[in-house]
């Protein structure tokens, strides 16, 4: 099924590529846990409520990305919430195709998520207004990582996405971003981010 990006996981992987726009950036897409469902029956899109960024520059370091993954499951676990995906912006604008890295970790996810789906992020067209879609959503269909069309329909409220994104960039909101690198130079700095949080709450 597809995925659909609530407003706090589009804000907070655009104010990543925006707190780094000279590197590429990288996260995780987490989908709030679901009981199994009988095969024949109609299952619901994913709702992905949340993300995780992960790392800016350098993103194919595999001791690092263990360390984060399996802080993170841990704490998915915790939050009766499941990885359900991958996102990416690469470093060169225009460059929006997933690479290796960004199918071996989607490949990794897959494994705990038959759904996962992959998120990229054009960084070409990322502006402070922010008026359309700037993610590209790749499922995985007969051993591919296949592109869909992206429209308002993947979003629970793209509306909201759109405006409240638009505040936290004008805003500077992505200067409070934290991610995993961050959180290894300095383990005060938390990874849930909860003041980006707060901030796309209190403008809901």
């Amino acid at each position: 099924m597809p995925i659909i990006l609530t407003t706090q996981a589009y804000c907070k992987m655009l104010l990543h590529a925006a707190k780094y726009p000279h590197c590429a950036v990288n996260g995780l897409l987490v989908a709030e846990k679901v009981k199994e469902k009988k095969k024949d029956s109609h299952s619901a899109p994913v709702l992905c409520v949340d993300c995780v960024p992960l790392f800016h520059g350098t993103l194919a370091l595999a001791p690092m990305l263990e360390v984060a993954l399996t802080l993170i499951d841990t704490w998915c676990k915790e939050n009766r919430y499941v990885i359900a995906g991958y996102y990416q912006a690469n470093e060169r604008t225009k460059d929006f195709r997933p690479n290796q890295v960004a199918e071996k970790v989607a490949a990794r996810i897959s494994e705990n998520f038959s759904e996962a789906a992959i998120v990229m992020v054009d960084n070409s067209r990322l502006t402070i207004s922010c008026f359309e879609p700037i993610v590209l959503i790749y499922d995985h269909h007969e051993n591919k990582w296949k592109a869909r069309d992206v429209n308002t329909d993947c979003f629970e409220d793209w509306y909201e996405a759109q405006k409240i994104t638009s505040a936290l960039l004008e805003g500077r909101s992505y200067e409070n971003l934290i991610d995993f690198d961050n959180h290894l130079d300095d383990l005060r700095n938390d990874w849930t981010n909860p003041v980006i949080n707060k901030s796309v709450l209190d403008l809901c």
